[in-house]
């Protein structure tokens, strides 16, 4: 009885072990395991398959003699017994493959190595594997600017032209905005679009035909902005309508308030209006009686507001109340991608509107991209208006462009010195215009350092700075 239990049990031994290889050998990875002396014990298929080393040609043999021998070039056995942990190489075939391997050890209760599991990984497999990554985000990102593109369509939004990533970021947030009431703050220089994505943020809402009430604080002088905003009661002041006049807040009612260029507006009003945000109430100029809005607030400026809070010009409560979801919207110096589709747009609105057929030479597109636009968006398409209405033939030349654009783009390339840039950030610019221009030109670190004038040592330390080239230092 007792012999037959045993053979029972060697029977299912021996058929979990004929389990155990099967697996083995089904995994697509090379195996290849040892024990805590470097012993080679076992490997699978795959690796026979990748390495084209078959397995009773090293099993029972130790790593170190394998290398020793030319049969591996190199091992990460060994660098795991000296080590004490996982490592990887890549490692060159006999067969001319390369390949990625990863030894992982597996310690007994005392902690000592007795196993060390090797997966090996043809680099051919993995380059394929990446360009497919590559490839599907490529098209993943696509359809996402697609999807972007249709969204803005079906919010009758068609002037927002949407091309750079960061551009496509800040739209994304906006339409994720439209969904909550949070107060938010739009920060961006004069003329990026803060309008544009207030519209965005507003048309993504649940209902669209809430009203949005615009205000531009620095145009409204300030003794008739809090009547603007706040309205008043009959008789509160000269002038004054008889039967009173209801506030952008209470006409705003159940909508969305866009306060443009907020920084501009006096503490007094700072005071009232973070009331409002605030008790969620205003009162009317020469009114006693709060009342009750449900107002969303966005508001924008061209100004650090955190200077002037240091400044004593704004107060820090406000700010906080304002700056509850903050979106920059960058300028176009910072968004090159978006220049030539701004252009095609502007110019076909142009076209139309004065009944032209005027186009642009590839060598002025150039220019136009060059061009760091401190106006933003408002001066591209200034320009470009000015350009269809005062050109005398259907091409646009490099030549018929304004002289101080083409002077700023011949001063120093990428940077506008109307903006009046840092010292720091001049020097910055031109450095690496001078390295990237050695580097194009040499392909070299040494030769570039005897072009330049300095040492090898500053060149490497320099491109590593601007992220320039591949760097591989050569004698």
């Amino acid at each position: 009885m007792r012999i037959q239990q045993l053979e029972n049990k060697l029977v299912l031994k021996e058929k979990q072990i004929k389990e155990m290889d099967v697996i083995f050998n089904s995994v697509t990875d090379g195996l290849y395991i040892t024990d805590g002396e470097g012993i080679t014990l076992k490997t699978n298929s795959a690796f026979e398959q990748i390495t084209g080393i078959k397995s009773t040609d090293i099993i029972g043999k130790n790593v170190r003699r394998l290398v020793e021998t030319g049969v591996f070039n190199k091992s990460v056995s060994i660098l795991v017994l000296e080590s004490n942990k996982t490592a990887s190489l890549i490692e060159s075939l006999p067969n001319g493959k390369k390949a990625l391997l990863t030894g992982t050890p597996v310690y007994d209760e005392s902690g000592n190595i007795f196993r060390i599991v090797t997966t090996l990984r043809d680099m051919a497999d993995l380059n394929m594997l990446e360009s497919k990554l590559a490839l599907t985000e490529k098209k993943s990102e696509q359809y996402r600017m697609e999807i972007l593109n249709l969204r803005l369509q079906q919010l009758d939004m068609e002037d927002t032209i949407v091309h750079s990533q960061i551009m496509r970021d800040v739209m994304r947030l906006a339409f994720r905005l439209g969904k909550v009431d949070s107060t938010v703050l739009i920060t961006g220089e004069s003329g990026v679009g803060k309008e544009i994505v207030t519209r965005v943020i507003h048309k993504a809402g649940e209902d669209e035909n809430r009203p949005l009430i615009t205000a531009v604080c620095s145009s409204i002088p300030e003794n008739l902005l809090e009547s603007e905003l706040f309205g008043y009661e009959k008789g509160s002041f000269t002038g004054a309508d008889r039967s009173g006049k209801p506030g952008l807040f209470e006409i705003a009612e159940g909508g969305t308030l866009f306060l443009d260029e907020i920084g501009d507006i006096s503490l007094n009003i700072q005071v009232k209006l973070l009331r409002a945000i605030q008790e969620k109430e205003i009162t009317r100029v020469g009114g006693r009686k709060p009342v009750k809005v449900n107002v969303r607030i966005i508001t924008a400026t061209n100004k650090d507001l955190r200077v002037l809070i240091k400044q004593g010009a704004f107060r820090q409560d406000l700010y906080y109340r304002l700056n509850v979801v903050p979106i920059i919207v960058p300028p176009l110096r910072e968004r090159r991608e978006d220049i030539l589709p701004l252009i095609n747009y502007f110019l076909g609105i142009f076209n139309r509107k004065f009944d032209r057929d005027t186009r642009f030479t590839s060598e002025a597109l150039v220019q136009f991209e060059k061009y760091d636009w401190p106006g933003n968006v408002r001066e591209l398409e200034n320009t470009i208006e000015r350009m269809v209405v005062l050109s005398t033939g259907t091409l646009i030349r490099k030549q018929d462009i304004s002289e101080h654009i083409r002077e700023e783009i011949s001063i120093l390339p990428g940077m506008a010195l109307n903006r009046i840039p840092s010292l720091n950030e001049a020097i910055q610019k031109l450095e690496k215009q001078i390295i990237l221009r050695a580097w194009k030109k040499f392909r070299s670190t040494r030769k570039m350092a005897q072009a330049l004038e300095i040492s090898q040592s500053t060149v490497v330390r320099k491109m590593n700075q601007y992220d320039i080239g591949n760097i591989n230092i050569d004698a």
